[in-house]
């Protein structure tokens, strides 16, 4: 198979919560695979290095502030990034949040926050979105959603997913909806499922022995995920390899839910 089905030379890429974490790993794996990057962030400032990273690749990359729960400041973002980079032709929608409470401590206020970043920014984000990537001639959206949203999981110490899975569950939905709305555009819209994940937001499971064994004895592949490998995943589908994909969920899992 042709290398150049993945090479992303040309592609102008738009990825939210990219400052820190999963998000700036795939900002620079799209770099290094060819695209220009527009890194947006609520919290910026360590988006710093990523940028001289990217910039050191010879590719184009702004940093974008930007409070993706304000429907402002969204489509702000989304203007910006086109503005700075010359167009858009892929959105990675990264930004996330979780909280992890027992099932009668989790607060409507926890429920409000985590769908609106989870699930109700996604869907004004990749709207406006799409209008510049129609401008474009086509594009690729790439939602990060999650095995919680094909899976329930309680781990030991009771800890509920019920926000974070109803967000992720919807977003595999929108997924499809996208999908076909897009259909006719030349703009593909897709879901990375990815299991745990070793970053910051993970670290209390990695260091609590309970939930981690618990997590790595449910994955037959016996581990948490690393960032790194989200991208080969990420670059499939913001790629021509997958010119004819689209409204699927790619379940990046190392096999839970074969099992």
């Amino acid at each position: 198979m042709s290398q150049s089905l993945f090479d992303l030379s040309g592609a102008k890429a738009l990825i939210t919560g990219a400052g820190r974490g999963i998000g700036r790993t795939l900002a620079e794996g799209f770099a290094a695979a060819g695209a220009d990057v527009a890194i947006a962030d609520i919290d910026i400032e360590p988006a710093g290095e990523a940028k001289e990273a990217i910039e050191n690749m010879g590719r184009k990359c702004a940093l974008i502030q930007a409070d993706v729960t304000d429907m402002e400041s969204a489509e702000r973002m989304v203007i910006e990034a086109a503005a700075a980079l010359g167009g858009l032709t892929i959105l990675v929608n990264n930004a996330g949040t979780n909280v992890r409470k027992t099932l009668w401590d989790i607060s409507e206020a926890d429920w409000d926050r985590i769908l609106d970043l989870n699930l109700k920014s996604i869907f004004f984000i990749t709207r406006r979105a799409g209008e510049e990537m129609k401008k474009a001639g086509g594009g690729k959206v790439i939602n990060i959603s999650s095995l919680m949203g094909w899976s329930v999981f309680r781990n030991p110490r009771q800890q509920c997913y019920g926000p974070y899975t109803s967000s992720k569950s919807g977003l595999i939905g929108l997924t499809r909806v996208f999908a076909r709305e897009y259909a006719t555009d030349n703009i593909q819209v897709n879901a990375i499922c990815p299991t745990f994940i070793e970053t910051e937001l993970t670290a209390s499971l990695q260091e609590d022995e309970l939930i981690y064994d618990a997590i790595c004895e449910r994955t037959p592949m016996g581990r948490f995920g690393q960032m790194s490998e989200l991208v080969g995943p990420a670059i499939f589908l913001a790629s021509e390899a997958s010119s004819l994909v689209t409204g699927t969920s790619l379940l990046v899992d190392g096999g839970w839910y074969a099992t």
